[in-house]
């Protein structure tokens, strides 16, 4: 008898998808119409670009703040000396990826962002510590300026122990 009751259902839906006129069929377990048929257009459409400008630029600004981070946690917790600064720039990019997922900037190009962030702040950040001496060694060290700006210069490039005047 249930085995009888089910079929009849299972007809009746199969009737009622299969009408000529009917575009979509109702799912009660999904409450709501389901198209039969799709065309090709709406299948092979182009995904519409999102503006993602804003988010490149935030990204590229995550991944600086992160280098500058890294530095500060290694300085102020003791952890890695500033002489090894590859493990400095590998804590920035740990903390770049863990930040830039927590703010939602998940994509490649928004990974890619972060990294040149890093990037530009592993060549660069010594100008902002000769243009701001003074709150570079209130938040970081004394120290740590006074080895910045004996080994740099100002208006500079650092790259691969060499340095680019601009």
């Amino acid at each position: 008898m249930a085995m009888a009751d089910q079929l009849t259902d299972f007809n009746s839906r199969v009737v009622r998808i299969s009408k000529s006129g009917n575009t979509s069929y109702y799912d009660p377990e999904l409450g709501m119409n389901i198209p039969k048929r799709v065309s090709k257009e709406f299948i092979n459409r182009k995904k519409t670009k999102q503006a993602g400008g804003s988010s490149i630029v935030v990204s590229l600004l995550l991944g600086a703040v992160c280098l500058m981070l890294s530095y500060l946690i290694c300085l102020r917790l003791d952890l890695i000396n500033h002489d090894a600064p590859m493990l400095v720039y590998g804590i920035a990019g740990i903390l770049a990826i863990v930040l830039g997922g927590m703010f939602r900037l998940k994509s490649m190009t928004d990974m890619g962002a972060q990294f040149v962030g890093v990037g530009a702040m592993m060549v660069g950040m010594h100008n902002l510590i000769w243009a701001f001496p003074e709150p570079f060694a209130v938040i970081y060290s004394p120290e740590f300026v006074d080895i910045i700006q004996a080994t740099t210069t100002a208006n500079s490039i650092a790259f691969m122990s060499m340095t680019y005047m601009f």
